[in-house]
């Protein structure tokens, strides 16, 4: 994905950069500025030889030519000449530092006329690339690179737009290498080419003498007076200066891609990620072992560096020590292990040679080309290349050595682990902040609720409780414990009917009720008590009505015509209740009953005889029915047994004969005489003591008398029945219909008043008089509370109901909270069950876990250095062509074009014929944009990632041509800091934007492009300062407090101020304060003493200071001997001023602020750049330089300043950080603790952490908790709140733990879950 660029947008941009207007100085020289230009007449003779001697040995080659002493006592001209040149050589070198690139030359000869269309021009035709320093005694003159001369390109391109003449290639690109070391043939050969050149410029005679002319500083209105139309002219002026080039070299790749998208409306396609596409929130999966990043990262690095694996081109906001260089290099390196082509572009030569050393630092170095000057740079390059090609037989070696296979098998296996582990963490937070399941987190569940408290079971109901909606159920359960506290368990009617649908209109109707039941309570009680000396309860009454059927069944048992007789024996039995007739059993009485009758059927038991002679006859009759059948033997037993007599007695007396039948009737009558007698004799043991003769009729009366003996003691209600009513059965009849009959009625008067009163209260009123009063009473009182209480109560549901019939026998105030934590608990044990990794934390499973994810992280990042140059090394022979003699011709071309000395090819055409062997070796590029046009051909994704580094600094339209040639792009810069500068180079301004201006055109810089149309990364972990005090300031005003800090904890606890604060009381003369000055001096003496090995840097907040500050200095290195030479020659000392001074760092920062009041005490408020558009992100700048300390050097107090009616924010900023600075180095400054993201939970454990824990505080930002102890800070308490929540996975549980005790942090994490145990917390 690229950035999508309009053709009208395109040619705005080519137009920028061509800018042949009157402001280009290598088209229009009018003046010789003293710090940029030199004219080289003014030298002339001051080395007792002429000027032209200077560009007569540049053309002879030679290698340095003096121009004039540094000092000459005897010579003013020359000590004027020498003060030029050091002010030239110190801009030179500024811009080098800054963008690495050279632009001085020696312009000579110089064109001077008018082209066609009236545009004059008074510039060079030749540039001579040179250099100057000072070499002992002399200022020298050297000459750069292997290139003598070339045409000035910018005079060629305004020629061919001005004239309409199309020029071509050779025109434009052409030097004059090959031309003669003679001054003479040299100018000849000149002459003679532009003859035949398209370029109509007169060769003017005086060029031929070997004399230089001082420069004519003409105006473009006295050239338009002096020249003529169309006519071109050679002077022999020379001038030394800076002439920027670069943009040049752009607008031919804009004439490319304006040409390129003549058959479309846009330059790339515009396939962008959504603008509000969140890299964090959705996270791109990238497998561990497919990301080598050799260099550590932190969490929001990996942001972007997934983003990018994923393929998303991105702009990543980078604010000051964030490790964009860091990022930047493990892109470059991660991007070339998997073999892309990779190209860094940046402007500033600073952070390309920042980049370059974090990959010569993993071991890339061979890898990786830096060019700063195309032009300087080709050798250097060419021999990496040539050395590459002569390595790979070594690379290969080593790529196939044992030690590979185990790193590859190690670099998988933590790979593998890092996966597996953050996994499980992850899927461990998403339980924990999850929502989705009861409405809210499993960890405000935990700090809500209390497993050692008391709970209601709630297992049955709780999914139907949501606790997203509960608060509703809440609120009613809190308004309806209200009304049952006034109401309370002791109130009358407590236990009372549903109110709800009562009104007014009830209220006499149930006071009625009430009195209805006094008055029946009076009457059945007086009856009652009449009838049984005592009144009845109402469950005894409700127990004789239960009875009533049994009681009428009893009734109807004794309705009989004998009931006297049955009445006789009741009596007797409640007499004698442990007779043994009760205890008969019914089967037993159906038995003897069953036997008596069976006895007296026909022909009925034989009964003349006694009993005692039944068993004497039976064996005589049994004899006699022996012999009966034979009749000898009947005879002969008539004739001699002596029982004759007798059996002929019986016979007659039951009136039957001898004859054998009648015997055998008389046989059955003498059994059933048997049987009889066995049963007269049981009954005669059941009737015994028993008003009754032993017959069958006794034995059934017997028998109905027991069933009404059972019914009486088996009813409960006859069991109080007073003897008295037992006399008679008619007593004993009415007495139980009197009572059936009240307790009919007082049924039916239940069933009427159920309306209005409980059982309990009928119950409490028949029990006692007051209670009726006490009703009437409290239900006159709180009629409507009660109605209200039941119309809430109405509303709950049935699952509602069912939570408040638990909550019943409990105390109404605690309802609340008895609920919810039941429900809280409840409901975490339900997630706990589907999310079992929450309890890790309760084990050694989450330490285990965590310290398994550091060990890994830092393992592979170790073994992703070895990994990535397996990787490096292996693309180098990958697919290598062999001849037939088996030797590798693949590279051999390219070697030999690389090797050679003579007609060697420029880096563009060798890209061209060797695009893909250069890159397998060097895959890794980097250079300025100028750079990339001048040496890389415009092809579509010639590189794979393009990034931009300083994107904020970076013109839109120096960055397009670069994005054109890759696949993907990667922006990088900040917002807050610098917008582009010219840089002593000239840009064609255009008119102001109206509403049809494209909005690309509305973007000053890349940074600007590139956020409309791709999504944005933010980095956030601040590394630079060693203390918070640099960095608060810009933090709250520039970046809304989203950078964290991890100082170390000795810096923290050291207790010193990182910004000093020194009011000198300087006066403003001349733009500048030499007291302010002198300040700085002497802050560089004594930090040189005090913290030596310090780098430091001055930065002003103006040109002129910057000047007095680096002129005072200068005076010191001049001896070599002064007490900052070493600082600057060993520690980088620089003197910048705030518009200069972005992509440094140094320890120590000392400003030089300026502004004071005048000679006359008037301070005016003039601001400069700072009142400007941009001031505040200068100041951003400034004061995000230091690592260790600033020394804020000013003539002002804060309160001095007026800057309320200030147009832009700068000098209001400026007041702000002036009271700062001085807050700060007074001690009074405090640190607060950070503001984090919104957490899913309305409750925090650090809040309950600090009410358990006076010395545990919120007092630093990157900490949840401090733990003090007086002054001191000794430990850091992370918890699981929000900053948690918003960290990633590894920076929660690998990066932040790693940071901490790197810095020497002793720290803890509590859990919320093992507050919520109660685990016992160390302090």
């Amino acid at each position: 994905m690229k950035i999508p660029v309009q053709p009208s947008v395109l040619k705005t941009f080519r137009r920028r950069l061509t800018n042949l207007s009157s402001r280009n100085r290598s088209l229009l020289l009018t003046s010789l500025p003293a710090d940029q230009f030199i004219d080289l007449h003014e030298t002339d003779f001051l080395l007792n030889r002429a000027s032209f001697s200077v560009v007569a040995d540049l053309i002879g080659r030679r290698p340095s030519v003096s121009l004039c002493e540094v000092l000459d006592a005897r010579q003013e001209r020359s000590n004027e000449v020498s003060r030029k040149l050091r002010r030239i050589d110190r801009t030179a070198r500024f811009i080098e530092e800054e963008r690495g690139t050279e632009d001085l030359y020696v312009g000579w000869p110089f064109v001077r006329g008018k082209f066609l269309d009236e545009t004059v021009i008074h510039g060079p035709l030749l540039f001579f690339p040179v250099q100057i320093e000072q070499q002992g005694k002399f200022w020298k003159l050297n000459r750069r690179g292997d290139e003598l001369a070339f045409l000035n390109p910018t005079l060629a391109l305004a020629y061919g737009q001005f004239n309409q003449v199309k020029l071509p290639d050779e025109v434009i690109e052409k030097n004059v290498d090959d031309y003669d070391k003679d001054p003479l043939v040299f100018r000849t050969q000149l002459y003679e080419w532009l003859k035949e050149s398209p370029l109509e410029i007169n060769f003017n005679q005086d060029l031929f003498s070997d004399r230089l002319q001082l420069f004519n500083k003409l105006t473009a209105k006295d050239l338009g007076q002096l020249e003529r139309t169309g006519e071109l002219k050679l002077y022999p002026e020379a001038v030394l200066g800076i002439f920027p080039q670069a943009g040049s070299y752009l607008v031919p790749d804009y004439d490319a891609l304006i040409e390129r998208i003549a058959e479309s409306d846009r330059l790339f396609t515009d396939d962008v990620a959504p603008d509000d596409f969140d890299f964090r929130s959705s996270p791109v999966t990238i497998l561990e072992r497919n990301l080598h990043t050799p260099l550590l990262m932190d969490a929001s690095q990996e942001v972007a560096i997934r983003a990018v694996k994923a393929g998303q081109s991105l702009v990543v906001q980078g604010p000051p020590g964030t490790g964009k260089s860091q990022l930047i290099a493990n892109l470059m390196a991660d991007a070339a292990a998997s073999g892309k082509r990779v190209l860094l572009v940046c402007q500033k030569r600073a952070a390309l040679d920042v980049v370059q050393k974090r990959l010569e630092a993993v071991g890339m170095t061979p890898f990786v080309a830096l060019i700063h000057d195309f032009q300087e740079d080709r050798r250097a390059v060419y021999n990496q290349i040539a050395k590459q090609i002569e390595q790979i037989d070594t690379y290969r070696q080593q790529n196939n050595s044992l030690n590979t296979v185990l790193l590859e098998r190690d670099f998988d296996i933590e790979s593998r682990q890092i996966d597996e582990t953050v996994t499980y963490l992850q899927t461990f937070k998403d339980a924990l902040f999850d929502t989705s399941v009861c409405g809210v987190s499993p960890k405000e569940l935990y700090l809500t609720s209390n497993p050692n408290e008391p709970v209601i079971p709630l297992d049955d109901v709780y999914q139907q409780l949501h606790m997203a909606t509960v608060d509703n159920f809440v609120r009613r359960l809190v308004d309806y414990a209200m009304y049952q506290q006034q109401l309370g368990p002791t109130h009358s009617w407590s236990d009372r009917v549903n109110f709800a649908p009562f009104s007014n209109s009830d209220l006499p109707k149930i006071d009625q009720t009430l009195v209805n039941w006094a008055r029946t309570r009076t009457i059945t009680n007086e009856q009652l008590t009449h009838l049984l000396g005592r009144p009845l309860s109402l469950n005894e009454l409700a127990d004789w009505q239960q009875h009533d059927w049994e009681l009428t069944a009893l009734l109807t048992l004794i309705d009989t015509p004998d009931v006297a007789a049955l009445w006789r024996l009741i009596k007797h039995f409640r007499v004698n209740p442990a007779h043994p007739a009760l205890s008969v059993s019914d089967a037993y009485y159906e038995h003897v009953a069953s036997s008596w009758q069976t006895t007296l059927a026909a022909p009925g038991p034989e009964l003349s005889l006694a009993t005692d002679d039944v068993s004497s006859f039976n064996t005589l009759l049994n004899d006699a029915l022996a012999t009966r059948p034979s009749w000898i033997q009947w005879n002969w037993w008539q004739l001699t047994n002596p029982g004759k007599m007798q059996l002929q007695r019986v016979i007659a007396a039951n009136g039957l004969t001898l004859s054998e039948g009648d015997l055998h009737i008389l046989k059955n009558k003498i059994q059933k005489r048997i049987v009889l007698d066995t049963v007269e004799q049981k009954v005669k043991a059941i009737l015994d003591d028993l008003p009754l003769t032993i017959t069958p009729d006794s034995l059934e009366l017997l028998r109905r008398a027991q069933h009404v003996m059972e019914r009486i003691n088996d009813s409960q209600p006859l069991r109080h029945l007073p003897d008295s009513l037992y006399q008679t059965p008619q007593q004993f009849r009415d007495a139980i219909n009197v009572i059936l009959a009240r307790a009919k009625d007082l049924q039916e008067q239940q069933l009427v008043s159920q309306q209005y009163l409980t059982d309990s209260q009928v119950t409490c009123i028949w029990q006692d008089d007051r209670c009726v009063h006490e009703l009437q009473q409290s239900l006159r009182r709180d009629f409507d509370l009660l109605v209200e209480a039941d119309c809430l109560q109405e509303g709950f549901s049935v699952v509602e109901r069912t939570v408040l019939e638990r909550l019943l026998d409990r105390p109404p105030a605690s309802w609340n909270e008895l609920f919810l934590n039941s429900l809280r608990l409840t409901w975490l044990n339900h997630l706990e069950r589907q999310h079992p990794e929450l309890r890790s934390v309760s084990s050694l499973k989450m330490s285990q876990l965590e310290q398994a994810l550091q060990t890994s992280v830092e393992r592979k990042q170790m073994l992703s250095r070895d990994i990535l140059l397996v990787k490096l090394r292996e693309q180098t022979y990958r697919n290598l062509a062999y001849n037939r003699l088996n030797n590798v011709v693949t590279y051999r071309d390219l070697l030999h074009q690389t090797t050679k000395k003579r007609n060697v090819w420029p880096v563009r055409k060798l890209l061209e014929a060797f695009a893909s062997e250069l890159f397998k070796l060097v895959p890794c590029w980097l250079a300025s944009p100028e750079s990339v046009s001048a040496l890389f051909p415009l092809q579509d994704d010639l590189f794979d990632l393009v990034i931009f580094d300083e994107a904020s600094q970076c013109f839109a339209e120096n960055g397009v041509p670069a994005i054109a040639r890759g696949k993907q792009v990667v922006v990088t810069g900040d917002n807050q800091q610098l917008r582009p500068s010219d840089l002593y180079r000239t840009r064609l301004g255009e008119p102001e934007a109206d509403d049809e201006t494209p909005a690309a055109l509305e973007a000053e810089s890349l940074l600007e492009l590139a956020a409309q149309y791709l999504p944005q990364v933010s980095l956030t972990e601040h590394y630079r300062s060693r203390s918070l005090d640099l960095i608060t300031f810009s933090n709250q005003h520039f970046y809304g407090n989203r950078l964290s800090l991890l100082p170390h904890y000795d810096d923290i606890n050291h207790h010193e101020p990182a910004i000093r604060y020194l009011n000198v009381k300087g006066t403003w003369q001349q733009n500048t304060n030499r007291a302010e000055a002198e300040a700085v001096l002497e802050i560089l003496s004594q930090s040189a003493t005090e913290l030596p090995g310090r780098s430091v840097g001055i930065v002003t907040f103006n040109y002129p200071q910057q000047q007095l500050i680096q002129d005072m200095l200068d005076e010191s290195f001049n001896s070599q001997e002064g007490p900052f030479y070493k600082l600057s020659v060993e520690e980088g000392l620089f003197v910048k001023n705030i518009e200069n001074v972005q992509g440094d760092e140094r320890d120590i920062i000392i400003f030089s602020i300026g502004y004071a009041p005048d000679e006359r005490g008037r301070l005016a408020m003039q601001f400069g750049s700072l009142n400007a558009a941009g001031g505040g992100n200068r100041l951003n700048v400034a004061i995000t330089r230091a690592r260790e300390r600033i020394y804020v050097i000013t003539s002002l107090w804060p309160n001095e300043l007026t800057v309320d009616n200030t147009a832009n924010e700068g000098p209001k900023l400026l007041k702000a950080y002036l009271h700062y600075a001085l807050d700060v180095a007074q001690e009074r400054f405090v640190l607060r603790p950070r503001l984090n993201a919104t957490l899913p939970s309305a409750s925090l454990l650090k809040d309950k952490l600090r009410i358990s824990h006076s010395n545990w505080q919120p007092e630093l930002p990157f900490a949840d908790l401090t733990v003090k102890d007086a002054n001191s800070y000794r430990s850091l308490i992370l918890t699981d709140d929000d900053s948690y929540y918003q960290q990633s996975t590894k920076q929660a549980h690998a990066y932040l733990p790693v940071s901490l005790r790197s810095r020497k942090w002793m720290f803890q994490r509590i859990w919320s879950r093992e507050f919520w145990r109660k685990a016992d917390i160390k302090k």
